[in-house]
């Protein structure tokens, strides 16, 4: 019988070519061999009601190593260029080898492009989605392994990216003018700062005047920004296949109809003007689309990086060996591209292997990785996936990736390993151990110079394909509080934490560090100065509450406010939380001038560094929720988690992590997430007396 792809229905291509007919055109592929396209000119259409002319090719079949640089290869989507939710009648067809074979518009109006509206026809044309048989799964799986070598050796890549539209022609005209500028801006800000990186946002293109004026620059309206937005925002972009279409090939032209873009000219551009802050500017509607922009262009950055300076650019793989370092690479490059589209969700992994060989290339390694198979079960593919990187790396960082339990698909995969053919349902960005200082943490380490690997045990006969670890168990999570409580409920916690915390820190200084995960963007743990964000932020919140009562006649809120600020002084006062008498104060000062309130709000947001700092901490995926645990302890955990959940810590993590028990009858635990107990983020668990490690089943 032969072999079923069980995604076939999500590949159009599939169903297309599996009428008889094809059957001539498409002959087996030697081994190393891949069909190329030749133009032979055009034939009038013979569909019925149709005048449109027909591109008719021949294919040519090669060794791709004999044809080095004289060919050129498509790089493309095969849905509609800016639209999500196309449907493609595949109406418009070309003639291959004598045969009509049906095509998708978006490569209609590319190949029209190339061989009818301009000169850069290639004398041979490599298109997976005529060049494959994607109905023989067998080619359509060696052709995959074949893709880095058809990139690789081709003469140049063509990138289309759709035709062109208003938005295109912006931002064509934007660019044009801004990136010459951009380049000798680069170079000054280079040659001032020769020690240190310029950060994203470095520079403010939009409504500097001084700048402008400086380099001649005409100022742009806010419409202009938004169309580049939204032209950078094209589906071609986001794609998991060309970053590896991109990479290992360097000679592009890109094309949106008639306009030309240089990738090097779009990564300049993104990466010193795309910030975070957008220098005040509003992309209302288009937030998801900025932050999306900015993590395309820096994933293809870091992926260009690992091929030169990656084994030295992070120290902490100075303590792996070879063979550690290609699965780290493996597991990050995994993680990180969640975000990225694929039609077939397998490809998330397919893709992958051209880097992983390479990688392993550089490494004199031969590579345990899964070849692409399209006879497998979606499901299949990542779990295999996921035990290939447990048991190579010996690390549970892999954890940390989880998303929140209301965000998980129903798929059947172990609570333990993250989705990673979701789009969105890897939690990358807003992982603990994926911030700045993030791999500073070691709790279940004695030093972060030292790497302890986790005793992990792959119960792979199991049905549930369980995860057992050593563990120890901290402590049993007694409540929850979650940030969009409100900054009263939060306050009202410090009041329910022992008087000396465990390392000696009093309740408010506990809660402040506890809310930023310890760290800030630069240092681990933070330095002391940080209580004077936390004492703006805490004003501004005091504000903002005061005002909404005000509004609301809400006398029940400040009644509340001033009982926990009174009882804070009281008990354990901090230079932070103002006193009532202080509070009373700044009350007065807000009813006598409401505008000029407003305005010191105002102020207080736009400058307050500790708001930035909890930002990807609490307004993440689901947001973390603070933990109040039976012994004391104060932590940040996954959202849904609730009074009862465990923390654990795991031999050799660098985090905590919080379980949830199946139930009485089981001695198995449900993986939440990664968890932050503050006081236990270096080892401190480790110099506790009774402490030992047991095995725990997480399925």
């Amino acid at each position: 019988m032969a072999a079923v792809d069980p995604l076939a229905s999500i590949n159009p291509y599939v169903s297309l070519k599996e009428s008889p007919q094809l059957g001539q055109v498409y002959e087996k592929l030697p081994a190393k061999n891949a069909r190329f396209l030749r133009y032979k000119g055009v034939e009038p259409s013979q569909a019925k009601g149709s005048s449109e002319p027909l591109l008719v090719f021949e294919f040519e079949t090669h060794e791709v190593q004999d044809i080095k640089s004289q060919y050129a290869a498509l790089s493309y989507t095969w849905g509609h260029p800016t639209l999500d939710n196309f449907k493609d009648d595949f109406s418009h067809a070309v003639i291959c080898n004598g045969q009509r074979l049906p095509i998708g518009l978006n490569l209609y109006d590319a190949l029209q492009h190339v061989y009818v509206e301009t000169d850069i026809a290639p004398a041979l044309f490599w298109i997976d989605a005529i060049c494959i048989n994607q109905s023989d799964l067998k080619e359509r799986a060696e052709q995959v392994t074949l893709m880095t070598s058809i990139y690789a050796n081709a003469a140049k890549v063509v990138v289309w990216l759709g035709k062109d539209d208003a938005d295109a022609h912006e931002a064509h005209a934007l660019l044009s003018e801004y990136t010459p500028a951009l380049r000798n801006i680069a170079t000054e800000l280079v040659s001032g700062n020769v020690e240190e990186s310029i950060g994203a946002g470095a520079v403010n293109l939009y409504n500097d005047a001084q700048l402008h004026e400086k380099h001649g620059l005409t100022p742009r309206s806010m419409d202009a920004w938004r169309a580049l937005v939204r032209f950078l925002s094209r589906r071609w972009f986001g794609r998991i296949w060309i970053v590896q279409e991109m990479v290992f090939n360097g000679a592009h032209t890109i094309c949106c109809g008639p306009l030309r873009f240089v990738w090097a000219d779009l990564d300049l551009f993104v990466s010193l003007v795309f910030g975070a802050q957008w220098h005040g500017l509003s992309f209302r509607g288009l937030e998801r689309e900025t932050s999306r922009i900015a993590r395309v262009f820096a994933f293809h950055r870091e992926i260009r990086l690992s091929a030169t300076a990656y084994p030295d650019a992070d120290p902490r793989l100075a303590l792996l060996g070879a063979e550690g370092k290609l699965y780290d690479f493996a597991q990050s490059y995994l993680l990180s591209s969640a975000f990225l589209e694929a039609t077939d969700p397998r490809d998330r992994v397919f893709a992958l292997s051209a880097f992983v060989n390479a990688y392993a290339g550089k490494l004199g390694l031969v590579p345990v990785w899964l070849r692409a198979d399209y006879t497998l079960e979606t499901t299949e593919v990542m779990l295999r996936t996921a035990q290939v990187l447990v048991w190579k790396t010996r690390s549970l960082d892999m954890m940390s990736f989880v998303s929140d339990l209301s965000c998980r698909a129903q798929s059947g995969l172990p609570s333990w390993m993250p989705h990673f053919h979701v789009p969105g349902a890897v939690a990358s960005v807003e992982s603990l151990l994926n911030m700045h200082q993030g791999r500073k943490y070691h709790a279940g380490s004695l030093s972060s110079a030292v790497l302890t690997p986790s005793d992990v045990y792959l119960r792979m006969d199991s049905p549930g394909q369980e995860l057992e670890v050593l563990g120890y168990h901290m402590d049993t999570v007694e409540e929850v509080i979650h940030f969009d409580a409100g900054l009263i409920s939060l306050l009202e916690v410090c009041l329910r934490l022992p008087q000396s915390y465990s390392n000696g820190q009093p309740p408010v200084e506990v809660l402040w560090r506890t809310l930023i995960a310890g760290r800030t963007d630069t240092a681990f743990p933070a330095p002391p100065e940080t209580a004077d964000e936390f004492a703006m932020f805490i004003k501004a919140g005091l504000i903002g509450i005061s005002l909404e009562a005000l509004e609301a006649n809400g006398r029940d809120i400040l009644l509340r406010l001033v009982t926990v600020l009174s009882e804070i002084e009281t008990r354990c006062p901090h230079p932070s939380i103002p006193t009532v008498a202080e509070f009373n104060d700044l009350l007065r000062s807000v009813l006598n001038d409401l505008d000029a309130c407003v305005q010191m709000l105002t102020a207080l947001h736009a400058n307050s560094k500790y708001r930035t700092m909890i930002s990807p901490t609490h307004w993440g995926q689901m947001g973390r929720a603070v933990f109040r645990s039976g012994k004391g302890y104060l932590g940040l955990s996954p959202h849904l988690t609730q009074a009862g959940d465990e923390v654990w810590l795991f031999k050799g993590a660098n985090l905590f992590h919080v379980l949830r028990s199946e139930g009485p009858a089981s001695d198995g635990k449900i993986l939440l997430g990664e968890g932050y107990v503050h006081g236990f983020m270096e080892g401190e668990v480790l110099r506790l007396d009774g402490v030992g490690f047991n095995p725990v089943v997480i399925r």
